[in-house]
């Protein structure tokens, strides 16, 4: 488990600084400059043990604690389901059960499809049915009486 960071206090320099020992003291939230005043070494030194490609552009963890303790008193039954998910991309996590949280009034993927499906197909009809109204007006006879007496006329100003 993860600790929360703490007030370095000045410490001896160790014969032996590890990677391990650096990568802790990230994840405890623990900084550069705060790692010069708990190994006793200098500014420099710190900036080198980072150049090490494991360290390379780490930072430290950001952990701040809650003044007030925080319970999870919802049941996990109405919001959890479990899930077995085949990822085969590695094959150490070929098979794997996740915990899921499902929203009661989520939709599947099938559901919106169908929905979509139907509002395309009423879309379609009520396109067909418009088309053709338009068409029966532009094909009725009179229609075009009426536009060839007015090509007929003309008008003088």
């Amino acid at each position: 488990m993860i600790e929360m960071k703490k007030n370095v206090t000045p410490g001896e320099t160790p014969a032996e600084i590890t990677i391990s020992m650096i990568d802790q003291d990230l994840k405890d939230g623990i900084s550069k400059s705060e790692m010069v005043i708990k190994y006793g070494i200098k500014p420099w030194e710190v900036d080198e043990m980072f150049k090490h490609p494991l360290l390379k552009g780490r930072r430290p963890s950001r952990k701040k604690s809650l003044s007030f303790k925080f319970t999870d008193d919802m049941s996990n039954d109405t919001y959890v389901s479990s899930t077995v998910v085949k990822d085969t991309s590695e094959p150490q996590f070929s098979e794997r059960e996740e915990q899921v949280e499902v929203d009661p009034n989520q939709v599947t993927l099938e559901q919106a499809i169908d929905e979509a499906t139907t509002a395309v197909d009423e879309s379609i009809k009520t396109f067909n049915e418009v088309s053709e109204t338009v068409e029966d007006i532009l094909s009725d006879p009179e229609f075009e009486e009426e536009e060839l007496e007015m090509s007929d006329t003309t008008f003088e100003l």
